[in-house]
């Protein structure tokens, strides 16, 4: 098992005693490099219904990425249909160097994920909300992204996106490529997931009022990606959750967790539990020691 950390972009001074979002991000990444985590996993909003400070992830995994030597860093995760995808890739593909190799590509649709639209995120904006328009283009842009790393020369025709003739250098350094882990838990989400490296799904946040998924729906879940997954390759899923505060239900945890097929556990670092100050102590006590 491997332990990280998914943590919301949004902290501000009022009530969390954050002044500054993106560089308290910035030192919690660096404090879990030097506490041992194995990865920082950020959300990746651009606002949210209240006005509150949020920062950009990729811009602030890329500053950690010359502070920090051995964490992971990736998103929790990135709305694909937000962005163009020749940009993305060329983003992630120098972030990859910059890293040594480290770079974790968690990608969805975006939104709250309720109902058939995803909301302001995007309508606010003008481009397309509803959810099959969307599903239809994370599925195109994460073949034109995937392609692109690839070092070789790309043509793509798609209902959404268009490429002629196009050769990206340097790929990324890791090979075959960066991983592609999907976020979410409805049909199409475990059917994308299936195609790629790993699955996230989201757990409980009782501080959030979020139920989540239980381990028991995760492991449910996860047989129906595997019903439908080629191959025999390695399978990550990173399964992020707001953990219990005592000792011997973490370790029930990562046990019940571990047999139902997760890899990674994650811990929820949110300001609805935490303070900025709280956040940065607790992630300064490591991962579980077991």
């Amino acid at each position: 098992m491997k332990y990280g950390l998914q943590v919301i972009t949004a902290w501000s001074e009022n009530g969390q005693g954050v002044q500054d979002c993106a560089r308290f991000l910035l030192d919690l990444t660096v404090e879990a490099d030097r506490a041992g985590w194995d990865g920082v996993f950020l959300w990746d909003h651009l606002f949210f219904p209240w006005v509150i400070p949020i920062a950009e992830p990729w811009t602030v995994l890329s500053a950690a990425s010359s502070l920090t030597e051995r964490v992971r860093l990736g998103t929790n995760v990135t709305p694909l249909p937000r962005r163009m995808p020749q940009t993305l890739a060329k983003q992630l593909s120098t972030l990859d160097h910059l890293s040594g190799g480290r770079v974790i590509l968690g990608a969805g649709l975006g939104g709250a994920g309720e109902g058939g639209d995803a909301g302001p995120e995007f309508s606010g904006f003008g481009l397309p909300s509803d959810y099959g328009t969307l599903g239809e283009m994370t599925d195109e842009a994460l073949d034109i992204v995937t392609a692109l790393w690839s070092g070789e020369q790309v043509s793509y025709t798609g209902k959404h996106y268009t490429v002629k003739e196009v050769t990206f250098q340097p790929p990324p350094l890791q090979k075959p490529r960066i991983p592609v882990w999907i976020g979410g838990s409805s049909r199409g989400a475990l059917r994308r997931a299936a195609k790629w490296d790993g699955w996230v799904p989201a757990g409980p946040a009782p501080s959030a009022g979020a139920p989540g998924l239980s381990v028991k729906e995760v492991e449910e879940k996860l047989s129906v990606i595997m019903e439908h997954r080629e191959g025999r390759a390695s399978y990550d899923v990173c399964y992020g959750l707001e953990w219990p505060s005592d000792r011997n239900e973490v370790r029930a945890l990562v046990d019940d967790a571990g047999s139902a097929g997760v890899t990674w556990l994650l811990e929820s670092i949110f300001g609805l539990k935490y303070s900025g100050e709280e956040a940065i102590e607790r992630v300064r006590e490591g991962p579980p020691d077991l």
